[in-house]
């Protein structure tokens, strides 16, 4: 089997509905794209047959003893506030001294490493609050991470051990997440997901995407914004897409959104995951004078695209994708077919300054050396720091069903400004975004010219 460095496409995957256990290990390639940091387990876990990967206890002060509080006080302005009475064993995963949270991600399977940046911003986040932030009413975090490994089967496997050893999933991403959303919802377990990918698991009553997107609700934001960038293309747009179920939903739903702002398009196209011959698709965007080009699945191919594009001496106005190209494997792998790439995301840039986001490239590099920061990493960091804050709220007498009617209330939440306002508990996609580019083999800001344009959701009804 090839090896790719590879994760999912975030706004291709709202829909994958039931597929995991279907595809061939070429299909699921095709529906993951280039991500930073390196193939494989993170550093000093082992990958064990069930698929569990062991994580021990970050060794901090007051996590020796699970079953003693931590008594010293949280220092002034520690996110998990001035908590520090202990209702002692709650629930299942609590102790006085601890709670113990997992991470579900795809390490292994056809394509390695996947999901690795969202696992090892978990584990990250843990090791940043036990040494700086104190404890949640006493207790320290305790991380426990698995490897659903690229498969709806594994992510089953994974959320039935975790419902045994662990108080809440935070910060999981799996390609085939709805094999887990069953057991997840059979055993109450909070579910605090960088993002939800699959339909089941968005209507799993635990599961919440911290990266609040779903198919159907587009933000009139991201049209717009294309609409101010490239006024003289506006008529002449065209969307190809990979021809697998979530990518040909998604594509659907954004074509109708982006015309229902005043985007005309003059060809769709959908392309076979197996078609290695791009030219003829590069001959009709010229035949029908395509000024505008939208890709969605995953770079890789969006690579492919591209290069076809150069050989045959086309360059659109704008070639617009989703955030996974926002990643240097990207740039890496396209070389200059690729400049010009613009990228919408609601995630903050990290080219820019960030108090969170320099929190999260800080403990990245501990956990992790080498390791570049992800959009999804920057999501699974989010999760975890929601997490902190809403079992703090709800206090001492945590347990998992006061936890998840905490998560509901949660709307606009933005990770202190990582990410832009996300609606977790309602599960309703982000209505703000920002347009990037890639130019001179370096991403910078298109527009807004600062923060976030928000606009209005759209129901196009496509795969609500």
């Amino acid at each position: 089997m090839r090896r790719r460095t590879a994760l999912i496409a975030l706004t291709i995957c709202a829909l994958l509905a039931g597929c995991g256990s279907r595809l061939t290990d070429e299909q699921r390639a095709a529906l993951v794209v280039p991500q930073g940091g390196t193939a494989g387990t993170q550093d000093g876990a082992v990958t064990g047959e069930d698929g569990a990967v062991s994580e021990g206890t970050a060794e901090q002060p007051g996590a020796a003893n699970p079953q003693e509080p931590n008594k010293q006080p949280n220092p002034p302005g520690s996110i998990a506030g001035g908590c520090q009475g202990t209702g002692g064993a709650t629930d299942k995963g609590v102790t006085a001294g601890e709670i113990t949270i997992a991470n579900i991600s795809d390490i292994s399977g056809p394509v390695p490493g996947i999901f690795q940046s969202a696992q090892q911003a978990t584990k990250a986040f843990v090791e940043y609050f036990n040494a700086t932030q104190g404890s949640v009413c006493g207790r320290k975090l305790k991380l426990v991470s698995f490897d659903s490994r690229t498969d709806s089967g594994g992510d089953q496997q994974a959320t039935s051990q975790a419902c045994e050893q662990a108080f809440a999933l935070v910060g999981s991403m799996s390609a085939f997440d709805q094999g887990g959303g069953p057991a997840a919802a059979g055993c109450g377990i909070p579910d605090l997901r960088a993002s939800t990918v699959t339909a089941q698991r968005q209507r799993t009553p635990v599961s919440f995407g911290v990266a609040s997107n779903v198919v159907n609700l587009v933000s009139s934001a991201g049209p717009d914004l294309v609409k101010s960038s490239f006024p003289g293309g506006i008529n002449a747009a065209a969307y190809l897409y990979l021809n697998a179920d979530a990518s040909a939903q998604n594509a659907k739903s954004m074509q109708k959104a982006a015309e229902a702002r005043g985007i005309k398009f003059v060809y769709s196209q959908a392309i076979d995951i197996t078609d290695v011959n791009y030219a003829p698709y590069v001959a009709k965007l010229k035949e029908t004078g395509t000024k505008i080009v939208y890709w969605i699945g995953s770079a890789q191919y969006a690579v492919r695209l591209q290069q076809a594009m150069r050989q045959q001496g086309y360059t659109p106005e704008a070639f617009i994708t989703d955030p996974t190209a926002y990643d240097p494997q990207y740039i890496k792998q396209g070389g200059a077919a690729v400049d010009g790439t613009v990228v919408y995301t609601n995630g903050a840039l990290f080219e820019e300054s960030n108090a969170q986001v320099a929190l999260y490239k800080q403990w990245l590099g501990r956990v992790a050396p080498g390791a570049a920061p992800s959009y999804f990493g920057m999501f699974a960091w989010s999760a975890a720091r929601l997490f902190v804050t809403t079992a703090a709220k709800v206090g001492p007498q945590l347990t998992r069903k006061a936890m998840i009617e905490a998560v509901r209330g949660v709307h606009d939440f933005t990770a202190e400004g990582m990410v832009a306002p996300q609606d977790v508990g309602g599960k309703r996609t982000s209505a703000c975004m920002t347009l990037v580019r890639l130019k001179g083999g370096a991403w910078s800001r298109l527009a807004p010219a600062s923060g976030y344009s928000c606009g209005t959701l759209i129901d196009t009804g496509v795969g609500g």
